[in-house]
């Protein structure tokens, strides 16, 4: 027999800083995650022989698009504006796909910088970048 699901993109949970960021999230990709570098490398030797060699780095970034219009934008302003006001200080991210079994979670986490603006004709997006140390993932179905 074969197998249904749904998809929803409001079931999509992301907190940081324990502030639920719920609500005008972008018209298309509104989150991202990308491991910065690989688990793993491999070098061959002349004759054949390889080797893999682990690479225990595991710095991620995670990108939320919201609506210009968005609150989550002055949470998110708030967030690192008293992080830069403390010298750079971390704080907890966690993303979950409650259909799915999709999670990262991770106690250190920082925006990146302030966004980019930008003003039109029609409201537009505002991106944020948020670098996550060493985060606990798994990547799942729905």
């Amino acid at each position: 027999m074969s197998r249904s699901t749904v998809y929803s993109a409001n079931a999509v949970t992301l907190s940081f800083a324990g502030q639920n960021i719920d609500s005008g999230r972008g018209e298309d990709e509104f989150l991202r995650i990308e491991q910065s570098e690989d688990d793993f490398a491999y070098k061959a030797g002349v004759d054949g022989e390889g080797v893999f060699s682990e690479n225990r780095n595991r710095y991620t970034v995670v990108t939320v698009t919201l609506l210009q219009t968005s609150a989550g934008n002055d949470v998110l302003s708030a967030i690192h504006n008293a992080s830069k006001l403390l010298g750079g200080s971390t704080a907890p991210i966690y993303v979950e796909d409650r259909n799915g079994t999709s999670k990262l979670v991770s106690d250190a986490a920082i925006i990146l910088k302030t966004p980019d603006e930008t003003y039109a004709r029609d409201a537009g997006t505002t991106v944020w970048t948020i670098g996550v140390h060493n985060p606990q993932r798994h990547v799942g179905g729905h």
